[in-house]
Parts: C-alpha cells; sequence; structure tokens
C-alpha cells in the first residue's frame, strides 16, 4: 500500500502537469522554442500519469479487495479495467508523439521493438477491455477499448510502411497528441472532477461527463487533422 500510495501521487501530479502544459504547445507556434520545451513537460508528465495509471489498474484488477470503497470487488474490476485501457490509449499517443518526430527525415521505416511491442500490447489489451465491457455492458469501456484499437493498428502501419507523404510524420504526432491530451481529460472528467461535475448535471444525464470529452475533442481533432493536410496541399 506504500508502493500504492506513492503510485498515486505521481498519477496525480503528472496528470494535473500534463492538463496544465498541454494547452501551451497546443497554442504556441508549432516547432517554436516553446512548443517544443512544453511538449517536453507533457510528455513526461503523461509519461509518469500513464504508466502509473496502468500499475494501479493492475492493481484494482488483480487485488480489489484492497481498494474497493463502497462497491463490489466487479465494480473495482471494471474500473481498473476502463483505467487500464486509458492508460494504454495515453501511453500509444505519447509513443506517437516522440516516434512520429523521429521519423521526419526518415522515410523508409525502421520501427524499433518497443515501437512494435507496445502498441500490440494495447491491441491486447484493447481485445480484453472490449471483451470485459460487452460482458457487463459496459459501453463507454467497450468505445474506449475500440479507439486504443484503432490508435495501435494506425500506429503499427505508421512504423511498418514508408511514408505516405512528406508531412506524414506531421499528422502523425497531432494524433498522439491529441489522443493523450483525450486522455488525461477524460480520466479528469471520470476519476478527478467527478463530483463538481456531477453535481451540475440532472441525474438522468450523469452518464455525460463520461462520453463528453471524446463526443466532443474527436470529431474536432479530425477536421484540425484536415486543415493543415488542406494547408499542405496533402488533402486528398
Amino acid at each position: 500500500m506504500a508502493l500504492y500510495r506513492v503510485l498515486w501521487a505521481l498519477h496525480v501530479l503528472g496528470g494535473t502537469v500534463g492538463l496544465i502544459s498541454m494547452f501551451v504547445p497546443l497554442c504556441s507556434k508549432k516547432g517554436s522554442r516553446l512548443h517544443r520545451r512544453a511538449g517536453t513537460i507533457f510528455v513526461v508528465a503523461m509519461l509518469a500519469a500513464t504508466l502509473s495509471g496502468v500499475v494501479m489498474a493492475a492493481s484494482w484488477i488483480l487485488a480489489p479487495e484492497a481498494f474497493a470503497t463502497g462497491e463490489s470487488f466487479a465494480e473495482r474490476r471494471t474500473a481498473g479495467v476502463f483505467l487500464a485501457t486509458l492508460g494504454m490509449l495515453g501511453t500509444g499517443g505519447i509513443q506517437q508523439m516522440v516516434r512520429a518526430v523521429a521519423r521526419k527525415r526518415q522515410i523508409a521505416p525502421n520501427p524499433s521493438r518497443l515501437d512494435l511491442a507496445w502498441p500490440a500490447a494495447s491491441i491486447a489489451v484493447g481485445l480484453g477491455a472490449a471483451l470485459v465491457g460487452l460482458a457487463r455492458a459496459n459501453w463507454l469501456i467497450v468505445v474506449f477499448a475500440t479507439l486504443t484499437i484503432a490508435t495501435s493498428i494506425g500506429s503499427l502501419r505508421f512504423s511498418l510502411r514508408p511514408l505516405p507523404t512528406p508531412k506524414s510524420w506531421w499528422y502523425q504526432h497531432m494524433q498522439g497528441a491529441m489522443g493523450s491530451m483525450l486522455t488525461a481529460i477524460t480520466a479528469f472528467v471520470v476519476f478527478g472532477g467527478s463530483r463538481w461535475v456531477l453535481a451540475w448535471i440532472p441525474a438522468g444525464l450523469s452518464w455525460l461527463p463520461w462520453i463528453a470529452p471524446s463526443a466532443l475533442l474527436v470529431p474536432g481533432f479530425a477536421v484540425w487533422t484536415r486543415i493543415y493536410r488542406r494547408r499542405f496541399g496533402e488533402l486528398t
């Protein structure tokens, strides 16, 4: 439990710094010193939050009796599956961000072991989470499991194939950043800020905070990527 409390503190600190710092690279000039430095802070903070989150989720799944407070062991395990899915999605997004920049001047694929292993692990976690979500009729888990699988497959394709256009690395970098931001915001709304959020929402709409970040941000991210594709003359 002492180790768990350390992980929890690291998770909260990393998530808080990630939430605050993500707006700087998002709004600053792309490629500028400010963008790079704030992006580095975001990467480190989110890695701390997501990796500690995955370990915490494993603890909830393997030993729910130690962490269940006013809920059944099955409910704690289900929450652990959701947290693990978010953690894998967020870490995968960070990996996409970093590796995309590394391929800026490298058209031919040259994937590292981590480039292949982490997306493969994320796909495995996503498939397991999807089965749990279907078994428990928890559609939130199904949605995020599907998103994790889809982004991991995209990451593998990016690592194994030549760049189809000169700016493909840019879009991959953006998508990784967006996935990590979505993870941070969803985790905050669901786990961290639910008490304040639910206070402003009618009881019949208590499910809304769980899907609102994805419903709002995913289409916005798609439009944003399309804008850059048009700007670079690569919109097909």
